[in-house]
């Protein structure tokens, strides 16, 4: 009995059936495939309609259920075919077994993780924290930045996207000092009331802790005085707006949302805190902001598997992938000096790891049928040999992190001490908008 085919087998099999059964040059025929909310999966080719049902009958008997019930294989002349030969202009090629094709993946969720990286610089720079797991000094490090940088000068606005974990509010704010709305309230009154001038005030808190830190919350006094509903907020927030009949995803709203209180002339830099894991919802601080994103992590194995699957993915699956790379950088966080070493060869381990499947940033040509493909990655970027990488010290002193009621913890000589690392690198960043 063969092997079952399964999720992760489903495309090599794909591949393999149309190598072996399609009768003239495969790179020619340019393939296209499509795979489905639950995984199935179809392909478009250039290919002679007396081919096709030969190729649709072979493509079912090998791929049984990961193969689309209805004519898994289809000529460019079908109907419909050309709004999606014209889709896959925007997602990365993939090289599978010496076949180079592209890859349209349907998603109910996590569709912002296959859209192409912000890559444009902002007039007013964004850095976003973001970690694959929580407890590792995230949002306590955009805490000591924000401090940092209001005691320089400038006027810091940090946005809470953790949604369903969040601390800045908390953190930053006194509860007096919490506003009315939050991130969350943003995302649904955005979809369904109307955003005013009054309600983007209303959701910005003023902190006490230096003059020049403001805060957006992931949640507003008003979520606090009615906790019954909190749940059913966060279960709409994430979701899909439709405006004019088009699809408004969720990173376009938290872009809007940025845009507005930056448009205010309020601010000079933005901090967004994203949430920890790989969500759907991470995907837009890490790829559809345009900020400079840290990646955060303590020397342990579930950093390395985490960010391994982040960075094999927008590698392999995300069009300009390999140019986001100069905007990203590894915090080792709650660093002790005895494992700095192994720490930093681990990490350039998994900068350099080669996931295979091969990805090309090349976009496809004008021609919607006549597409030039790239069939080599030779042109592609390579990623740096050192990973690009900032140290925060381990120091009991923050765990405990909570400046409102302790704020010895953001004296200048204790904070140089555990974060000058990354307070230096910030002000270099900095700099480079003046």
């Amino acid at each position: 009995m063969k092997n079952p085919i399964r999720f992760d087998t489903s495309l090599p099999a794909l591949v393999a059936v149309l190598r072996a059964d399609y009768p003239g040059d495969l790179a020619a025929a340019q393939p296209i495939v499509i795979r489905d909310f639950e995984g199935r999966l179809g392909v478009i080719l250039d290919a002679p309609n007396e081919d096709l049902d030969g190729l649709n009958r072979a493509v079912i008997a090998r791929l049984g259920p990961y193969a689309r019930p209805d004519e898994p294989v289809r000529g460019r002349d079908a109907p419909g075919v050309l709004r999606l030969v014209e889709e896959a202009t925007s997602v990365a090629s993939l090289t599978i077994d010496g076949v180079t094709l592209r890859l349209l993946d349907r998603r109910i969720v996590g569709a912002d993780w296959m859209a192409p990286p912000v890559l444009e610089a902002n007039q007013i720079p964004r850095f976003a924290f973001v970690s694959i797991k929580g407890g590792v000094g995230r949002s306590t490090a955009l805490s000591i930045i924000a401090a940092h940088l209001a005691k320089n000068g400038h006027r810091v606005l940090a946005v809470d996207l953790d949604l369903e974990a969040p601390g800045l509010g908390a953190t930053l704010l006194e509860e007096k000092e919490l506003p009315l709305y939050g991130v969350v309230d943003w995302l649904i009154e955005n979809r369904l009331s109307q955003i005013d001038t009054r309600f983007r005030a209303d959701c910005i808190g003023r902190s006490s802790l230096l003059d020049g830190v403001a805060v957006v919350p992931a949640f507003g006094s008003q979520t606090l005085d009615n906790p019954a509903d909190a749940l059913a907020k966060i279960a709409r927030a994430s979701l899909e707006d439709i405006r004019d009949g088009a699809r408004f995803a969720f990173r376009d709203q938290v872009r809007d949302m940025i845009e507005s209180f930056e448009a205010t002339g309020d601010f000079d830099v933005v901090l967004i805190d994203g949430r920890a894991g790989l969500h759907e919802t991470t995907a837009t601080p890490v790829l559809g902001l345009g900020a400079k994103v840290l990646l955060f992590g303590i020397n342990e194995p579930q950093t390395f598997q985490g960010y391994g699957f982040l960075l094999a993915h927008i590698r392999d699956r995300v069009l300009a992938g390999s140019r986001w790379e100069d905007n990203v950088w590894f915090v080792q966080a709650k660093a002790d000096p005895g494992d700095a070493k192994a720490a930093e060869e681990r990490f350039n381990v998994l900068w350099n790891r080669d996931e295979g499947g091969g990805s090309s940033s090349e976009s496809l040509g004008p021609d919607d049928l006549e597409l030039d493909w790239a069939d080599s990655d030779a042109s592609a970027p390579q990623p740096k040999e050192s990973a690009p990488m900032l140290r925060i010290l381990n120091d009991e002193r923050y765990r405990n992190f909570n400046p409102v009621m302790n704020r010895t913890q953001l004296d200048e000589r204790l904070v140089q001490s555990t974060f000058g690392e990354v307070l230096d690198w910030v002000d270099e960043q900095m700099a480079l908008y003046k």
